[in-house]
């Protein structure tokens, strides 16, 4: 007599209730989790495309600049001044960014959020979610830029604050319910 390998078919239907279960436990979990996750990716991202900007800036030894020219499609664009002053027509689009991207459309977008008070230094959370002159932050060739803060929160009303100090400091800050948080 050979002997047969495998599961049985009452094996296997255990086997798919228990992990059902599991499913049913671990995806609620998870939805709550993902909008947070996703906001805390696209803030990640506008420090970092600061940061790009500045050492572009300094390398090139020209203007480089983030511009919020379009807050209300969830957009930002990360310029290169070329020869000029950013505003005579000269510059070269490096980045665009849409948050849209991090999520379904909507999901994250420019805004305080739930915050209830602005980040020491920078004045009222501004309701387009950008405090910087013209929604433009520039970095010239020593690094140094404005002082401003962009503002990003998601469906749930979590908010960052991304933002640069005249010296050229970048910052990203997370609001705790009660106070803006390094």
């Amino acid at each position: 007599m050979k002997r047969q390998s495998g599961f049985t078919l009452l094996e296997l239907i255990v086997t798919m209730a228990v992990l059902a279960i599991l499913a049913g436990i671990a995806i609620p979990g998870f939805t709550a989790w993902l909008p947070n996750y996703r906001l805390r990716s696209a803030a990640l991202d506008v420090f970092s495309n600061f940061q790009q900007a500045k050492v572009l800036a300094v390398r090139a030894n020209r203007d480089h600049r983030v511009e919020f020219n379009q807050p209300a499609n969830d957009q930002y664009q990360i310029k290169d001044c070329g020869a000029g002053t950013c505003s005579d027509g000269d510059e070269n689009v490096v980045k665009i960014v849409d948050l849209d991207n991090y999520g379904n459309p909507g999901e994250v977008s420019f805004g305080g959020g739930n915050a209830t008070i602005n980040v020491p230094g920078s004045g009222a959370v501004p309701g387009g979610g950008v405090s910087y002159g013209s929604n433009i932050v520039t970095f010239n060739p020593r690094g140094m830029v404005n002082a401003g803060y962009v503002y990003l929160q998601n469906t749930r009303g979590t908010a960052y604050a991304m933002g640069t100090e005249s010296s050229g400091l970048i910052k990203m800050r997370k609001w705790g319910g009660g106070a803006w948080k390094d």
